[in-house]
């Protein structure tokens, strides 16, 4: 049996603290509460009626109930956590904003059920458990940079699942014809942003932003432009910051790939650079031809082309 979650502050909850109900009553005019408390209600019951349709025996059962509860205190854990760093950041409209994200809430809520899953064995895939709560792996990645950042104490083999959880989702799983991905490129002016564009320009840029505010509960103006879904520039499509910091973790972890068949297969530095140029230049203004693929696709390519010309 996997371990109880582990609080940042104090032992495991099954509920909110006192700490977070009062940030719950005080974000608004309206206790948000109730509207929290239903949300989470509603997905684990609709996953417990779902895993007992599917299940072979009682004690798979019993396993996915204990799933449920573990999902529980963890996702009160985080929220208090991100609604605390929320508001450190933006105030109480950032609290608001946080909290009536309700793709966010709902991402969390699947991110702490998938947690309890992989750690207690139970055999359920994950893109499984999206689907059922109409949830696009592309969103999904949205708050697993945060989850890193609000638990310090996250078990390691939990920081390994959802780090694998996020490869899966960078190098495929947001690519498919489906995905809302292709959305916000086209909305960006129908290219996939280059690596240039999305690198840090300064020390105070947060590489970890992302967006857990929706737009309309986010500031005008910020003194991180990462940290807004969407600003304007005089000659070039909005920046969407859910695109740039997805963009950002495919280059970086294309990088990682690279280097490793760079090394393997003892290719010079400047092919090196050739075959980085070409996959990006690919990416970039070609974007579509990943629909439904894997970037190690594009990448042995890449590698291929360059070998035969260069």
């Amino acid at each position: 049996m996997a371990a109880e979650p582990e609080s940042n502050h104090d032992r495991p909850r099954s509920g909110p603290s006192e700490r977070l109900t009062s940030m719950l009553r005080g974000c608004s005019d309206q206790d948000q509460t109730e509207r929290i408390q239903t949300r989470l209600r509603c997905m684990l019951q609709e996953f417990l009626q779902h895993h007992r349709d599917e299940a072979e025996n009682e004690s798979a059962n019993e396993l996915a109930s204990e799933c449920c509860r573990q999902a529980g205190i963890w996702y009160y854990m985080m929220l208090e956590e991100l609604a605390i760093q929320e508001s450190e950041r933006l105030g109480t409209n950032g609290i608001l904003g946080f909290l009536s994200n309700e793709r966010c809430q709902r991402c969390l809520i699947a991110c702490c059920l998938g947690i309890s899953i992989s750690s207690n064995n139970l055999p359920y895939e994950f893109l499984k458990l999206l689907e059922l709560f109409s949830l696009a792996p592309y969103h999904f990645r949205n708050v697993i940079e945060p989850v890193f950042r609000a638990v310090k104490r996250l078990p390691s083999t939990s920081f390994k699942y959802l780090s694998q959880l996020e490869d899966k989702i960078l190098e495929s799983l947001a690519w498919t014809s489906a995905s809302p991905l292709w959305e916000e490129i086209r909305a960006s002016g129908g290219h996939f942003p280059s690596n240039q564009q999305v690198m840090f320009r300064n020390s105070h840029e947060d590489p970890s932003s992302t967006d857990l505010q929706p737009e309309g509960h986010l500031p005008e103006v910020s003194a991180n432009p990462d940290q807004q879904p969407c600003t304007s520039t005089e000659n070039g499509p909005k920046r969407n910051t859910s695109l740039t910091v997805f963009a950002r973790k495919v280059y970086l972890l294309m990088d990682q790939r690279l280097k490793t068949q760079f090394s393997t297969l003892a290719i010079s530095e400047e092919l090196q650079s050739k075959i980085w140029t070409c996959f990006e230049h690919s990416l970039v203004n070609f974007a579509d031809i990943m629909v439904d693929r894997h970037l190690d696709q594009l990448l042995m390519c890449a590698i291929f082309i360059i070998a035969q010309v260069g």
